[in-house]
């Protein structure tokens, strides 16, 4: 049973966080009616124009193509009324994010292992929630989970980075009650989600007339272990490792429920970490996290239906593909109420409280992130990197 202090703490922060709902549910209403998350699509989009002036055909095809990965698997479970299964189809679809900047034969090799990977981090938190295991083997996962998707994405080259995504899947779905046969269900739900955007990558490159042999996986590994720093990497993903841990026990330590937004919160925040203009960097990532963890607040605030939220999730994750290798803070501007909508879709939470835990863990995870940034770059010495190189990842 959580403290007394806990309690007072996360009741205080849900009073603040309904008033702060109350305010924003009825003046706009007045204006738009009860389906503003619809109506805010519009708006997504001058944004959208403001950042991009002039996509080009194929980024406008890439971020169609994404937008679809998520949406028809979702629609599909939605018609099928079975969306306490929604979750698993739509983390199964992140997938479709990776590989944004690749020729389409390497981005179709970056997806497998992408799909195979969501895919056993489901697996392992799904079947640890049947189980009902420790909060202590949760935390020996976590710590895997970090250090295998860190070291996984760095020898690929994974934009976005390797952890972010895994840390979500695992730290979610590790808190959403399952029976074995959920578990079994689930995990098949999330991989065919994963091979679908996979399908579509490869029908897009086939429509496009790209004739191109992919590289070898093995080729592909032994080449980006030749041309990286290997100490910087592996200081960074130790790095990732630590503060996501210290962010989670944090987060458990002040009884938020079911926490997990301190600790992406933290990989996002990673990225700085070997950056050469460091602080531009962080401020660019807390920027748009703790503007994305805004935007989801006003969204949310409206209650959307779970087809409005299935929307809204399509909608976000095709926008973020226009951003994610171009300028990631903007990226978190819809990443981050993406991922929100994403770990509520089909539960049915309250969006008062879990917004006001998700508001709290994003100042927990700053601060943490932070923290390991400079003095892990203090005490490593990290020599700086050129920009290019930095920006290239």
């Amino acid at each position: 049973m959580p403290a007394p202090w806990r309690c007072r703490t996360s009741r205080r922060w849900a009073a603040r966080f309904r008033r702060a709902h109350q305010i924003l549910s009825v003046l706009p209403r007045k204006i738009a009616g009860p389906d503003m998350a619809l109506k805010i699509i519009p708006f997504i989009s001058s944004v959208m124009r403001r950042f991009i002036p002039s996509p080009s055909g194929h980024e406008i095809r890439a971020a169609v193509r994404v937008g679809l990965a998520v949406g028809l698997p979702l629609l599909t479970i939605f018609a099928m009324g079975r969306l306490d299964l929604a979750v698993f189809a739509a983390f199964g679809a992140l997938t479709a994010l990776y590989g944004h900047s690749e020729p389409s034969g390497r981005r179709v090799g970056t997806q497998l292992v992408v799909a195979v990977a969501l895919t056993l981090t489901m697996a392992a938190a799904t079947f640890f929630a049947a189980a009902q295991g420790p909060t202590w083997l949760l935390g020996v996962l976590l710590v895997a989970v970090v250090l295998c998707s860190g070291a996984l994405g760095a020898v690929m080259g994974w934009v976005p980075r390797g952890e972010i995504f895994f840390v979500l899947v695992l730290l979610v779905l590790a808190g959403i009650p399952a029976t074995w046969t959920k578990a079994l269900v689930g995990t098949a739900v999330g991989l065919g989600a994963a091979l679908f955007s996979v399908a579509l990558t490869v029908l897009d490159r086939t429509l496009a007339g790209d004739t191109g042999k992919p590289d070898r996986l093995r080729d592909r590994i032994a080449a980006r272990l030749a041309s990286i720093e290997r100490r910087q990497h592996v200081i960074s993903v130790v790095a990732a490792t630590v503060g996501v841990l210290a962010a989670w026990l944090a987060a458990l330590a002040l009884g938020i429920g079911h926490p997990y937004w301190a600790s992406v919160v933290v990989t996002a925040l990673m990225p700085a970490l070997l950056s050469s203009r460091v602080r531009s960097r962080v401020v660019h990532v807390l920027a748009g996290t703790l503007g994305g963890v805004a935007m989801a607040a006003v969204i949310f605030a409206f209650e959307p239906s779970p087809l409005e939220l299935i929307v809204m999730i399509m909608v976000c994750q095709a926008i973020a593909e226009l951003f994610i290798a171009k300028n990631f803070g903007l990226a978190l501007l819809f990443l981050s109420p993406l991922a929100i909508g994403m770990s509520n879709l089909g539960r049915g939470l309250p969006w008062g409280p879990l917004m006001a835990d998700r508001l709290v863990e994003a100042g927990l995870g700053a601060a943490i992130g932070l923290a390991v940034i400079f003095v892990v770059r203090e005490l490593a010495g990290i020599r700086l990197e050129e920009p290019s190189q930095v920006e290239a990842r």
